[in-house]
């Protein structure tokens, strides 16, 4: 089956030179497609088992576990006069980062460009193609040993139709929003991309990614934020995953209950005493000094989920923006996440006597480019309606009614 799918030449890049080569090449090219293969189950950092390119004329898959010296096509990646095609890059952005360390420029992102042509939102790349090229793409390889060598011609056909079909799958997407007038959308959504990945490689952003945080107050907060860098700084130079090195849930307790001595560390479930060992007295030295911090240091309480009248508000909120995006045969998903919906909602919801104006200009704290364009007046005008009052009743009217109609049923 891949055989008949795969139209270009596949090239074996195992050499240095040839890849510089290759690379002085791209650096002409309008656009490439790129993908990697790699393996992550025990370790921290993916291990880049295969990189691969098409350049609109024929695959290549280069091998960087031979090939010592990547740093040429490092340089394609931060080429800016270069377009580099991934689909869902994020994890990509990780094997770029740690094999090569850059994260490409002037990049697209097919799975954003297809929820802004209308094909859904988190769309994957088999179903994309199937929609789009009316492709079936060979599923069987998805879990392979991408270390392993040699690589079987099944992972070779596989790894080279990724990126064949990726150039067409662009090519098309790209026509579509310019057509539609969007191709400047998917460009400032795959820039914010790019910014927020870098954005949240830094340590100080650990602590937001528990789930539960926005349980503890302050100071406690400034706890789990020490102990959470701490987990990434260890996880990243043991190169374990983060849960290797203590669990999630763990720490909570420990930010919630707050030890003061390695003794009671053994009273914590999911720490054992090869971890007291190992790191108790570091565990033990970073809450206490946690706990000497000023008010003044401690980060922002994280705000606690929508309360019920809050998330009927919000409901106004996502109804409004759910059918602009059915009239404008956009994922509604890529409009608004979640988290815009309530911020916006706690922003507003118990603001009285706003200004139809100062909504306006607030709202664009919370919306920026294209989104406040095309949503502002929209939301703006739901956020004024959603908050006046609602009309009172009068009860003693009422009960007048009610009164002369009883009496006009009695003579009738």
């Amino acid at each position: 089956m891949s055989e008949s799918l795969l139209k270009q030449a596949l090239h074996w890049v195992e050499d240095e030179a040839e890849l510089n080569k290759l690379c002085q090449k791209w650096r002409a090219s309008k656009m490439l497609a790129v993908d990697t293969e790699f393996m992550r189950s025990h370790t921290y950092y993916p291990i880049a088992g295969l990189l691969q390119v098409n350049d609109g004329e024929a695959n290549y898959l280069i091998d960087p576990t031979v090939i010592d010296n990547c740093s040429a096509f490092a340089g394609v990646l931060c080429d800016v006069n270069v377009v580099k095609v991934l689909h869902s890059c994020s994890e990509d952005l990780e094997v770029f980062q740690h094999l090569l360390g850059v994260v490409p420029v002037n990049l697209i992102d097919t799975q954003l460009a297809a929820a802004l042509c209308g094909y859904g939102f988190s769309v994957g790349y088999a179903n994309l193609v199937r929609a789009v090229l009316n492709i079936e793409l060979p599923k069987e390889q998805t879990r392979s040993d991408w270390l392993q060598r040699p690589l079987s011609n099944a992972q070779l056909d596989y790894a080279a139709i990724d990126v064949e079909y990726l150039y067409e799958l662009a090519s098309v997407l790209i026509v579509q929003l310019n057509k539609s007038e969007r191709m400047f959308w998917l460009r400032e959504d795959c820039d914010r991309l790019l910014g927020v990945y870098v954005e949240n490689q830094s340590e100080t952003k650990a602590y937001l990614r528990f789930k539960q945080a926005w349980r503890l107050n302050a100071g406690k907060l400034a706890i789990l934020d020490v102990l959470a860098q701490w987990r990434e700084r260890k996880a990243r130079a043991r190169d374990v995953p983060r849960n290797r090195v203590i669990k999630e849930h763990s720490l909570m307790d420990l930010a919630q209950l707050a030890p003061s001595d390695t003794g009671q560390l053994r009273q914590f479930e999911g720490i054992t005493e090869r971890m007291v060992r190992a790191d108790g007295e570091e565990l033990i030295r970073l809450i206490n000094n946690a706990k000497q911090l000023d008010s003044s240091q401690h980060p922002p309480v994280l705000p606690k989920p929508l309360s019920g009248s809050e998330n009927k508000w919000n409901k106004q909120l996502r109804n409004a923006v759910l059918v602009y995006a059915q009239e404008h045969g956009l994922a509604h998903e890529i409009l608004l996440k979640k988290r815009d919906y309530e911020a916006i909602t706690r922003a507003f919801m118990h603001k009285e006597n706003d200004v139809f104006e100062d909504v306006h200009q607030k709202l664009q704290r919370y919306l920026s480019g294209w989104r406040y364009t095309q949503l502002g007046e929209l939301l703006a005008e739901t956020i004024v309606k959603s908050s006046e009052p609602a009309p009172s009743l009068d009860l003693h009217a009422g009960a007048s009614e009610a009164s002369h109609s009883a009496e006009q049923a009695k003579d009738d």
